[in-house]
């Protein structure tokens, strides 16, 4: 199940990652022709339209991949980003050629110099704009993307018999062909600081991804066992239940099976069990969270509740008790789609039982289930037994009786034999509407 949700937090991340990386491209290059059309880079108005307009449509392709973008499309839209964005660095650098050469035409010269200069400022935005995808591959990619236009832009001109590289500032003042080794050595460095960030990035993500996928898996668990509010104070307090140290607590404890399952089953599909059984099972947690109880297992066609733990709700015989009575309730209602369906009606019985229990971690090292144990364990079990014995489904201990309030139709049963115990105890009948 780790793996199932941290492959889900990584997409959400890489969505987010997708969406931030295509808006931040996408504004670059709207920034990028706003200033180019006011402040044009060449004299030759056609190469200022074609870049105007290449960094133009970029910007609205860039916005779009990251407006449309989402977790069913994402991988589509992550192959569109990063082709876009080869395709814009491929148009871009024609421009740019295209300009050089109208340049070396007017100073046959040359301005080489100069030119490595400004060849490292649009290679290194775009990479660092790419670790914002959250992607090591793609970040790879991308460095070897650069470093290969860089090498080929920057060949030419380094390989060029008239270029130099000096520090002397009269030299790069007036020698287009000079390149400023503080600079260039500054843009090396400020290139591959950009990776070893990326990299150190990346990875702290990664593990923020595998903690998060572990808080989630944690939160998933909270969520299937403990109601909406105790699962809510259980995050904010950060009660910690591997470290759960084991205490005696007054608990209500609820069992309830459903009535002659082990036949009903045996002329049923298998799916078709699956499903009575999580239709079941579905309606009987909601009634559970509904009076802050909380599931304590599932076993077969029983459900285990308890009410108490991990905290106390002051009111937790009565709890147990009313959600009995909602369970009722919303059995009845299940059967009556069960009817126009055509499908059997199903009964269950309920036994409830309160005192001291043990609650805490019970399990090894590789398997740890929060639970309660001891014999007010045991009575609930059996008096969810007992319920078929009395002819009714719902059977509670005197234990639980002394700490509600019942306006219903009971009637009462003194020192009554508990099977696999010694000791009696007094049951009350609740006879349920």
């Amino acid at each position: 199940m780790k793996k199932v949700v941290q492959d889900i937090m990584l997409t959400k991340k890489f969505v987010i990652g997708l969406k931030t990386a295509s808006f931040l491209y996408g504004f670059a290059s709207l920034l990028a022709a706003t200033f180019n059309f006011m402040f044009p880079f060449t004299e030759k108005k056609e190469l200022v339209i074609q870049f105007c307009l290449i960094l133009a449509i970029s910007s609205i392709i860039h916005f779009s991949i990251s407006y449309f973008s989402s977790e069913k499309n994402y991988k589509i839209f992550l192959g569109a980003l990063i082709i876009q964005v080869m395709l814009q660095g491929i148009l871009m650098n024609k421009v740019n050629m295209a300009d050089i050469a109208y340049t070396m035409n007017i100073i046959p010269t040359g301005i080489s110099g100069r030119l490595v200069d400004y060849s490292f400022f649009f290679p290194t935005l775009f990479l660092a704009v790419s670790i914002v995808l959250f992607r090591i591959k793609v970040f790879i990619f991308f460095i070897f993307l650069y470093i290969a236009v860089l090498t080929l832009n920057l060949s030419p001109f380094l390989f060029d018999e008239n270029v130099y590289f000096s520090i002397n500032k009269l030299d790069i003042f007036f020698d287009n062909n000079v390149v400023n080794r503080a600079v260039f050595m500054r843009n090396i460095l400020l290139f591959f600081f950009i990776i070893l960030i990326g990299i150190a990035i990346l990875w702290q993500a990664n593990r923020h991804a595998q903690s998060s996928a572990d808080f989630e898996k944690n939160n998933m668990v909270l969520g299937r066992y403990f109601s909406p509010d105790i699962k809510n104070e259980i995050e904010e307090t950060g009660l910690n239940f591997s470290e759960y140290i084991p205490k005696n607590l007054n608990v209500a404890v609820l069992f309830t099976d459903i009535v002659g399952f082990t036949k009903l089953s045996e002329k049923m599909e298998p799916n078709d069990v699956l499903e009575l059984l999580s239709e079941y099972q579905t309606i009987m947690v909601e009634c559970i969270f509904e009076f802050n109880g909380t599931v304590d297992k599932f076993i077969g066609d029983a459900v285990m509740a308890n009410f108490g733990t991990p905290k106390s709700y002051g009111n937790d015989a009565q709890n147990a008790f009313d959600c009995a009575k909602k369970m009722k309730s919303m059995l009845h209602e299940w059967n009556k789609n069960r009817i126009d369906n055509r499908q059997k009606v199903i009964e269950h019985r309920i036994g409830i039982h309160y005192g001291e229990c043990i609650v805490g971690n019970v399990g090894g090292e590789k398997r740890v289930e929060y639970t309660v144990l001891g014999d007010t364990v045991n009575v609930a079990s059996r008096l969810c037994d007992l319920s078929k014995i009395f002819n009714n489904d719902l059977l509670i201990s005197k234990a639980l009786y002394d700490q509600i309030e019942i306006v219903e139709e009971y009637e009462e049963f003194d020192s009554h034999p508990i099977k696999g115990r010694k000791d009696k105890i007094d049951l009350i009948r609740v006879f349920l509407d």
